[in-house]
């Protein structure tokens, strides 16, 4: 229990400074990651994005599993761009990807200008199903047009 609340506030200490800020915590070392503390990551950039007035629906859970895809598939990949980007950032895009980043801006708009054509094609191997319901405005069947 100790070491858990020390985690805790180490990790508090970690998501407010500079360091964790300028993203030096990227995609390359989530893997290396403690998995007790994975959730706890999630929920401090979650919380912090709140404050930035962004809403999530999804909750850490999912989080840490699509870093962990992501990661898996940055790795296999090579995508050194993916791997040197923050965890934030990662966790960002992820959220944009499955529409679940709440800015008041419509998401496919928001996804263009975040990520771009390019980014967004190298996920369709991955995301393949989930930027297809990106693109119908995060409708996951839309209805057939008549």
């Amino acid at each position: 229990m100790l070491y858990l609340r020390f985690a805790l506030f180490s990790l508090s200490l970690l998501t407010h400074n500079s360091w964790a800020q300028a993203g030096n915590f990227t995609l390359a070392d989530w893997p290396k990651t403690q998995t007790a503390l994975k959730p706890v990551y999630v929920r401090a950039i979650i919380e912090q994005a709140g404050v930035h007035k962004v809403s999530f629906e999804k909750d850490a859970d999912f989080y840490v599993a699509e870093l962990d895809k992501l990661a898996a598939f940055a790795l296999g990949n090579q995508y050194a761009t993916y791997l040197n980007t923050s965890v934030a950032q990662n966790l960002a895009t992820i959220a944009v990807i499955h529409c679940d980043w709440g800015n008041g801006i419509p998401p496919l708009e928001f996804a263009h200008g975040y990520l771009g054509a390019t980014q967004l094609a190298q996920f369709e191997p991955l995301y393949g199903d989930v930027i297809a319901k990106l693109k119908n405005n995060c409708i996951e069947n839309p209805a057939p047009k008549e």
